[in-house]
């Protein structure tokens, strides 16, 4: 087995994972799953505030990662080390615990706001381990955190933690999934020298496009994705024609299109195709242009989806300034100005000048051009 045969095998099982966990969990956001478990939590045991702490193990820190009616700035610590203050303890001994006189054990090591008064802090444990905890402060009523406030509250961080869980999990796929998808971008460019680095680059344009235009992380993380691997179709283009040292003659050139029809078909057969469905029409459509005279249907305007737009204008832009044996590439200006004249008749108008803007703020010098490292 190939290694890039290997990498789309790969792929395709992380791709059913992630599905899987997304059908597992209607919200998989771990800040969005955080603050809906404090908000339940607050409901049922009519608490004024609280404060939900997970533990990070690659730092060995337990941090504040949301709050309800108390501002995470305003405490006195936000990380505390494991086994410090009263949060430290209930993760090590995975018990819940009630303080009624916080006064008597304010120090230092305590990270909650000296004015609370009485206070319940119970663990998050999910699949044998413990993720985190919460911590519950004062009761609307003004009475004390009592025995079935603690019971409530210690089922529900249960039923909270396995959603927790879950929604780790799919952070870590989420992440094995786009180096992977790198992975297998480098490969298909290793295939062809003379463009190494070619989706990458094409990928972090579109994406800080797609993040200027606003669009939101699960759409930016779709766009990256499309366009990483829009050219995996150059994988069914023999070696004669993708590695020419020279220009292509009219027949190679005719070949040479059909990469589009053929990525198209390579992400078709991951399953579940939903996942991929952006992918696909990308693959397919991302050499479709404006006035109709692209390939391979010949789309115009609108018709051909904003995500092939978006990647033909930083695939056109990337493929003019990469140097070839037979063609020096354009430098960065020249490139823009070609993208300014040919938008709307080849490339969509708002999508150059949102590029055009980009390429401004980092005085065209792609060395400065932003990375992916937020993403």
């Amino acid at each position: 087995m190939t290694t890039i045969t290997k990498l789309e095998s790969k792929v395709k099982e992380l791709s059913k994972l992630l599905e899987a966990l997304k059908e597992l969990n209607a919200a998989i956001d771990l800040q969005d799953i955080s603050q809906g478990i404090l908000d339940q939590m607050v409901m049922i045991t009519e608490a004024k505030g609280a404060l939900l702490w997970v533990l990070e193990k690659e730092k060995n820190l337990i941090v504040a990662k949301a709050s309800y009616g108390i501002p995470i700035d305003s405490l006195p610590k936000q990380t505390v080390s494991v086994g410090e203050g009263i949060v430290g303890k209930v993760m090590m001994t995975g018990k819940a615990e009630v303080i009624t006189d916080t006064e008597s054990v304010i120090d230092s090591s305590v990270a909650y706001p000296s004015l609370a008064t009485t206070i319940l802090t119970v663990p998050l444990q999910a699949k044998g381990q413990v993720l985190g905890a919460i911590q519950l402060m004062d009761k609307e009523n003004g009475s004390h955190f009592d025995t079935r406030d603690r019971e409530l509250a210690v089922i529900l961080a249960e039923q909270s933690a396995l959603a927790m869980y879950n929604s780790q999990m799919y952070d870590e796929l989420y992440k094995m999934f786009v180096s992977m998808i790198r992975m297998l971008a480098e490969a298909l460019d290793a295939r062809d020298p003379l463009t190494k680095g070619h989706s990458e680059r094409v990928a972090r344009y579109a994406w800080l496009i797609g993040k200027r235009m606003k669009l939101d992380a699960q759409m930016c993380f779709e766009l990256y994705q499309a366009a990483i691997l829009h050219d995996i179709g150059k994988i069914g283009i023999e070696d004669r024609i993708l590695r020419k040292t020279t220009g292509l003659t009219e027949s190679e050139y005719e070949l040479m299109k059909t990469h589009t029809e053929i990525g198209a078909r390579i992400l078709s057969a991951i399953q579940p195709n939903r996942f991929f469905q952006k992918s696909i029409d990308t693959a397919m459509l991302h050499h479709e242009r404006m006035d109709g005279s692209g390939y391979p249907k010949q789309l115009k305007g609108e018709e051909i989806p904003l995500f092939a737009r978006i990647v033909g204008v930083a695939d056109a832009f990337d493929a003019m300034t990469t140097d070839r044996t037979y063609s020096e590439g354009m430098s960065v200006r020249d490139a823009a100005a070609e993208l300014i004249r040919c938008k709307g008749s080849l490339f969509d108008t708002d999508i150059v000048d949102i590029f055009i803007e980009i390429l401004e703020n980092c005085s065209y010098d792609l060395q400065l051009f932003p990375n992916t490292d937020d993403m």
